[in-house]
């Protein structure tokens, strides 16, 4: 391989330049940028690295080689179409990782909700148990990093994006869950399941895990394995050969809910990864050790004595309902809208209209479908005009000991590029007293 060309030009993509660059492999980046911004001052004057407009690398596909595409681009870019015409592969960096430099021992973890907060804690639990293990994907560094991912068990966090076009490898892939996510990028709700099931289903499937409910729902083989059978849950409390552990009694936020399933995840990969169950302290140790995760269910430090809740990574309602459990004994405002992903929001709006304590807000190109949902249950809410006013009008009507709850059930949209340009803004109005 002589050459390798890089579609979009994000963390992943400077993290693969870096990688090839220092292989020896010419490296040409074609970004939508680059008519207007100059050639990433860490990489001008370096020597095989050219900086492309998207159209000049047209050039480059007909001489052939290598096309990683950055995760956001997606399946009908027209660089992607022309390289796939040309016969060309086409993954994302990560892909190549998993294809060409992935050893046994790597692990894949996916799923709609969940996945990095499983990735934290079977890193954690595979230290424990004297294992060398390292957070990358979307947690940590992209295993292409100079230099690429080296631990005995790199655990990888990967989205659909991701998995799109991901290559088959010697790792096992586990799926936390499947939720209707991410529609409009992968063209239907099946395609984005497709996604994340891919590595089970190649003529060579990886083996991995996933719930019974998933395994059955979409007809996978005997090389995948139910979570609910390598580690059975019992009261909230861990089944293992090793003994009996009850996560709850060590920290009340692992007693049910998305935490403890977790948890139940990555202990059961570890068992599938290394052959080896964990012993309740090391189950022990990996609660004690968790720190939680920014912009999941995070309590937010603030003096006007209400409790401000940070849940921006709860784009679907199902995680929302998670959160709602948790402080649903309190008077809850909740904001609630965002980008319209065509998520399904009966559930959602029967659980609010029998919970009159948690006012919502609603806002966003979501709100029209959101209040009609609404209106059908019977739920209350309030229609806002931006997220912004959301959070202003919540100073006002939340009570002295209530909680406000930022948990949209949809995804960020203009003016707010993603989802850390909301809990950034959230943070700070919690701190203003």
């Amino acid at each position: 391989m002589n050459e390798v060309l890089l579609i979009g030009f994000g963390v992943e993509g400077r993290a693969a330049a870096r990688y090839f660059l220092n292989q020896g492999v010419k490296v040409i980046a074609a970004d939508a940028q680059a008519p207007t911004l100059p050639c990433p001052a860490e990489f001008a004057g370096t020597e095989g690295f050219t900086w492309s407009t998207e159209e000049d690398a047209v050039d480059h596909l007909r001489a052939g080689g290598l096309v990683l595409r950055s995760p956001g681009i997606i399946p009908s870019h027209p660089l992607v179409h022309t390289a796939l015409d040309f016969g060309l592969e086409v993954t994302t960096p990560t892909g190549y990782w998993l294809g060409h430099l992935a050893r046994s021992g790597s692990l894949t973890v996916t799923g709609s909700k969940g996945k990095s907060t499983t990735v934290t804690l079977a890193v954690s639990l595979l230290t424990h148990m004297g294992h060398e293990a390292a957070p990358h994907g979307n947690i940590g560094l992209p295993p292409l990093d100079h230099p690429p991912a080296s631990a005995m068990h790199p655990v990888l966090e990967l989205s659909s994006y991701m998995l799109h076009d991901a290559p088959p490898g010697p790792y096992l892939h586990l799926v936390t869950n499947l939720f209707r996510e991410h529609t409009p990028w992968h063209g239907s709700e099946e395609d984005y399941h497709d996604a994340k099931l891919r590595p089970f289903r190649f003529p060579k499937p990886c083996h991995g895990l996933a719930p019974r409910e998933v395994i059955r729902t979409h007809h996978l083989g005997e090389h995948v394995s139910a979570l609910e059978d390598i580690v059975p849950l019992d009261d909230q409390c861990l089944m293992l050969d090793t003994g009996t552990v009850c996560p709850g009694d060590i920290d009340a936020a692992f007693a049910d809910g998305p935490l403890l399933l977790a948890l139940r995840a990555a202990a059961a990969a570890v068992i599938k990864l290394t052959g080896m169950t964990p012993s309740p302290e090391d189950i022990r140790n990996t609660v004690t050790d968790y720190q939680g995760l920014p912009s999941r269910q995070e309590v937010v430090p603030s003096s006007d004595g209400r409790t401000w809740v940070n849940d921006a990574l709860a784009t679907i309602p199902e995680a929302t309902l998670h959160a709602l459990d948790r402080f649903a004994d309190r008077d809850v405002t909740l904001l609630l809208g965002g980008a319209d992903r065509e998520q399904r929001l009966d559930s959602l709006a029967n659980w609010l209209a029998f919970h009159p304590r948690v006012r919502p807000l609603v806002f966003g190109s979501v709100s029209q479908r959101m209040i009609a949902a609404f209106d059908q249950a019977g739920a209350t809410y309030t229609l806002i005009g931006s997220y912004e006013d959301a959070i202003e009008e919540a100073k006002k009507m939340t009570p002295p000991g209530g909680v406000i709850l930022f948990s949209p059930s949809a995804a960020s949209e203009p003016p707010h590029n993603n989802f850390t340009v909301r809990a950034d803004l959230f943070r700070a109005a919690a701190l203003v007293v």
